[in-house]
């Protein structure tokens, strides 16, 4: 990536320096990436089924996660008395991978442990990861800030989405040949046990992933990096705009996702019967198309802005559920529409990392990233809860399953579309027009590589 050299006229950082630390990063990344793939949420919930849990069950494993972060809201606050923001980033991402080892120790059954111990001990490892992931993230974003230059953040984070997809995909395909040369060399063992290996190895690649970022200047000198006036920023976050809107779109955006989650995770376990190995063979066909788009469309970004690349990728993304809705046991290849169009994933996560730090005070980040990232989980996780209890509850009511999926895929489509809306009146600035977008796609490329 080219820097460009009034990009960082008054930083104080070398640009040998700078550019070392975005390499740093990007290899943070796609070690980190791989063990995410090893101990992907479709694995624990898979493990999850595989213990009988109902889908308001899975759902809460969903879910839970997502209240917990919640406690994100209180980094600014300790950042702002301890004041070593690199020190305090290591520290959580090392204790997540250690908590995350525990996951595959709660998801074993024995004599002693009865069906909902089992379930409940998942559910508990898997949230504490989350929280000190959560945690170790909010502070990463806030340094990532002060490194990379405002011109230049919308191609690194399309290029970093890369990365993140391409070690997601290698570490996909590595758990598929594990599960699936386990299964070959001992058909008589219990489903759950090589799906706990691959998250045991995938917390041991995660820890590896601190490594990178040891290596990364702090840049403690920069005004961000110590938090000013946290909770006074939070409160301001919320209430002034562009932030306000950004806010709001991640809240609805989360809210709609949230409420189809658990059907779309069970739907190819409990009715199409897809395997654990063609079910991430599926999510590996998505992150490739993900990963070949991400980059452009972090250009795009830069060159265009953030809320029209955004609203083109949601509306392709909401026509996933329509694909969903035509696949049968019978006709199980429709599924893979819904992962290709999911595809377009990569212009909302390229989109939203520009977006929620160009529209942040570059002086005072943390605050908002962590005020972003609290409200937007906790409308995803209530709406996961809310969607599996509603799943169930129709589910009682003596709807067919198919029915109660039908009905979910259906909302999700208009949901998802919908949500596009609210990137309409979104301000950010230098934005161009959809349309302008379009036509500029039709004519040329919108950077040169």
């Amino acid at each position: 990536m080219t820097i460009p050299p009034d990009a960082h006229r008054d930083d104080r950082l070398p640009r040998a320096t700078r550019r070392r630390a975005i390499r740093l990063a990007y290899a943070n990344a796609a070690v980190w990436a791989v063990g995410n793939g090893l101990v992907s949420s479709t694995l624990v919930i898979f493990l999850a089924i595989d213990l009988g849990a109902s889908n308001f069950q899975a759902g809460l494993i969903y879910a839970a996660p997502f209240f917990a972060g919640l406690l994100r809201l209180a980094v600014p606050t300790i950042l702002a008395r301890w004041r070593r923001r690199k020190r305090f980033c290591l520290a959580a991402y090392l204790a997540s991978a250690a908590v995350l080892g525990v996951v595959p120790l709660a998801a074993a059954p024995s004599s002693s442990a009865t069906f909902h111990h089992a379930l409940s001990a998942l559910v508990v490892a898997w949230c504490a990861y989350h929280v000190l992931e959560y945690v170790g993230t909010v502070t990463l974003w806030s340094w990532l800030g002060d490194l990379v230059p405002r011109p230049v953040r919308g191609r690194f984070c399309g290029r970093r989405e890369r990365w993140l997809v391409n070690g997601r995909i290698a570490g996909l395909v590595a758990s598929v040949v594990f599960t699936l040369a386990w299964s070959w060399l001992d058909a008589d063992a219990p489903r759950w046990l090589p799906l706990a290996v691959s998250a045991a190895a995938g917390a041991g690649v995660m820890a590896l992933a601190v490594v990178p970022l040891a290596g990364m200047p702090g840049v403690q000198a920069a005004p961000s990096a110590v938090p000013r006036r946290p909770w006074r920023a939070i409160v301001r976050a919320v209430f002034t705009r562009p932030y306000q809107q950004l806010v709001l779109f991640s809240c609805v955006f989360s809210l709609v996702n949230g409420l189809t989650a658990a059907a779309q995770s069970t739907y190819p376990r409990r009715v199409l019967d897809i395997s654990y190995p063609a079910m991430q063979s599926l999510i590996a066909m998505m992150r490739f198309g993900q990963t070949a788009l991400a980059p452009s469309l972090g250009r795009a970004c830069d060159c265009w802005g953030c809320r029209p690349v955004m609203i083109v990728s949601q509306l392709v993304v909401a026509t996933g559920p329509l694909f969903l809705l035509a696949a049968t046991p019978e006709r199980w290849c429709w599924i893979i529409g819904a992962y290709v169009a999911w595809i377009a994933y990569a212009g909302m996560n390229v989109g939203i990392d520009t977006l929620k730090l160009k529209l942040a005070p570059a002086d005072n980040t943390m605050p908002y990233l962590a005020v972003y990232y609290a409200l937007s989980d906790l409308a995803y996780g209530t709406a996961t809860i809310a969607g599996g209890w509603l799943f169930d509850r129709l589910e009682d009511r003596g709807l067919s399953t198919l029915d109660v999926y039908a009905w979910f895929f259906v909302v999700g489509w208009l949901g998802r579309t919908l949500v596009a809306g609210l990137l309409v009146p979104l301000e950010e600035p230098g934005a161009a027009r959809v349309r302008d977008v379009i036509r500029g796609l039709a004519r040329t490329r919108p950077l040169a590589s």
